[in-house]
């Protein structure tokens, strides 16, 4: 076990020497890009703008991303964090309508939905041996379902209306940043400064050295969807609370987000990691918010996603190319 977690440490040391010129690129293009807008775009600098059309929306897309970044690190995939975020923002809505639950216990619920899908999906992958590729797009219409079903026996319609209070909490700043940023730091200390983290990183880079070597794959593969569910749960409720009210189908913009972010921030920083997650969520949205003040039409905001997650991939593939011919 000490050999796998030494070679992984060794791996990452790799990595670090190489990543400064990725990172340079993308801090440099990340200030080039902040100043552009700030010159062409008239309330790009103004403090509402920033706060309430770029943080406020890039810390949901950042925390449900989060979870995505830590199955990604564990060597999986989960294509169904957009449904457990809806499902999840659903069920403590829900609760709040046919259970009077107050703001603490509809969080509480949506933590337990959220959970349980990530564990079933942990499950099925780790100890069922099933493709996550399957898995998690079998999940994606079981909850789909799920919300139809949920929505339909609650008021017979596609959405529910939230209690003023949640509504309220939603529209606060502080909250959804200072979820955000609690996510934030107990992922990074997790991934980064725990021995579990290291068992994660080891299990992704090679997990049939990191079984031969004692650690324990399946469980930490499943640990990986697991705390998943629960990021998904959390940016549902953000979502949900922000929005003021649980509609079918809630969260599947943030789909493409889930998978764009990691990857991005593996590009820049050469890992998957928690701050690489944080940065690109702030970079796309100061992107996205940029351009719509321009007045660049919403259609062409998912174009604009779609071909940046295309070209990142088309990179790293060169990049791999390159360095086996090296």
């Amino acid at each position: 076990m000490n050999d796998t977690l030494s070679a992984t440490k060794k791996t990452l040391m790799k990595k670090n020497s190489k990543l400064n010129f990725g990172m340079l690129a993308g801090f440099a293009t990340f200030a080039l890009v902040f100043i552009y807008f700030s010159i062409k775009a008239p309330s790009f600098l103004t403090r509402i703008n920033l706060i309430r059309n770029l943080i406020m929306p890039a810390t949901i897309s950042a925390v449900i991303s989060l979870g995505m970044t830590i199955v990604m690190t564990g060597g999986g995939i989960d294509l169904s964090v957009a449904s457990i975020a809806g499902l999840a923002g659903m069920a403590s809505a829900v609760g709040a309508a046919q259970l009077d639950l107050p703001i603490v216990l509809m969080i509480l619920l949506a933590l337990i939905v959220g959970g349980l899908i990530g564990a079933i999906n942990g499950a099925l992958v780790a100890y069922g041996g099933i493709s996550p590729f399957v898995v998690t797009l079998s999940i994606i219409y079981l909850a789909r379902g799920l919300q139809y079903l949920v929505a339909l026996s609650a008021v017979s319609g596609t959405y529910l209306m939230l209690p003023r209070a949640a509504t309220k909490l939603g529209g606060e700043p502080n909250f959804l940043i200072g979820a955000a940023v609690l996510v934030a730091i107990i992922f990074y200390f997790f991934l980064d400064r725990s021995i579990y983290g290291r068992y994660i990183k080891a299990v992704g880079n090679n997990i049939h050295a990191a079984k031969y070597s004692g650690i324990p794959t399946r469980f930490y593969t499943w640990i990986t969807y697991v705390l998943c569910g629960f990021c998904c749960a959390i940016a549902g409720v953000m979502l949900t609370f922000n929005e003021g009210m649980a509609r079918v189908g809630s969260g599947e913009s943030y789909q493409i987000d889930a998978f764009l972010l990691p990857i991005l921030g593996n590009s820049i920083f050469g890992r998957f990691s928690v701050q690489g997650t944080i940065f690109s969520s702030l970079f796309l949205y100061m992107i996205i918010n940029g351009l719509f003040i321009l007045g660049t039409p919403p259609e062409f905001l998912r174009i604009i996603k779609g071909a940046l997650l295309i070209t990142i991939i088309l990179v790293s593939g060169l990049q791999k190319i390159l360095s086996k011919n090296k």
